[in-house]
Order: C-alpha cells, then structure tokens, then sequence
C-alpha cells in the first residue's frame, strides 16, 4: 500500500498534461481528425484541411463513386437559436456543395460508410465544402 501511494501520485501529472494535449482544437481540427484530412494553405489564414471523397488507384483507373452527405443540427441541450439555420445551412453554389456552419450546432457528415458527427462549439464559424472529389473544411 505504501508503495501504491506514491506510484499514483507520480502518475496524477502526466494524466493532467495528457488531459491538456488533448484539449479540442478549431472545428475544422477535430473534424480532419475523425476523416483523416490533411492541411492546406488557405486564403484567411485560418485552419483549412482538405480530403479526397474517393481514394485508391483502383478509383483512378476504373472510377468509381461515393455518396456523402453533410447536414448540421441542433446541439443535444442548450439554446439552438433559430432554427431555421439548420435547414439552409448547406446548399447548392457554383458547382459545390457548400455549408456555412455557426455553433452552437452539431455536424454530421458521411463518406462512404464512414459517419461522424463533429460539434461547433458556441462562438465557431466554419465552411465545409465538396467539389468534384474534394472535401474542404475552412475556419472562419
């Protein structure tokens, strides 16, 4: 027991710091998490990630298709605040599949069969978009 005691409390500081590592980045961070984004360069200088909807040689020699589907929704508890920015937050612009998304909401995407729902937290602004094969995720 004596040595049980100080064994746990040599651990208590690494588990605090490792609680700060993981400390929830912007939106679009978290989101590139969960779909394995990568960075690029974006004009605003914010946090931009991007992704190709369809991968693999065998997409590029014998095509291929995915479906996905993006929506934002009303977070679990709390204020939701007009609800009616939940049905026009993604739409049709130029080619592109566009959604321009303010928390506090939640937002879900699927690729494929992979599903994630990544939340925007109170004071967040992003856009995520598709075009043609590319999925991009830009702080605001």
């Amino acid at each position: 027991m004596k040595l049980l005691l100080p064994l746990a409390l040599l651990l208590l500081p690494t588990a605090a710091a490792h609680a700060d590592e993981v400390a929830p980045g912007s939106f679009c961070s978290r989101m590139a998490a969960q779909f394995d984004m990568k960075p690029v360069k974006s004009a605003t200088g914010k946090p931009a990630y991007e992704a190709r909807a369809l991968k693999g040689l065998g997409m590029a020699l014998f095509g291929g298709s995915a479906m996905v589907t993006m929506m934002m929704k009303p977070p679990a508890s709390g204020d939701i605040g007009d609800p009616a920015r939940y049905g026009t937050a993604c739409a049709m612009q130029a080619n592109r599949l566009a959604c321009a998304l303010t928390g506090p909401a939640v937002f879900e995407m699927a690729v494929r069969d992979q599903t994630a729902s990544t939340e925007i937290l109170a004071g967040e602004a992003a856009e995520v978009s598709m075009a043609k094969n590319r999925i991009r995720c830009e702080d605001r």
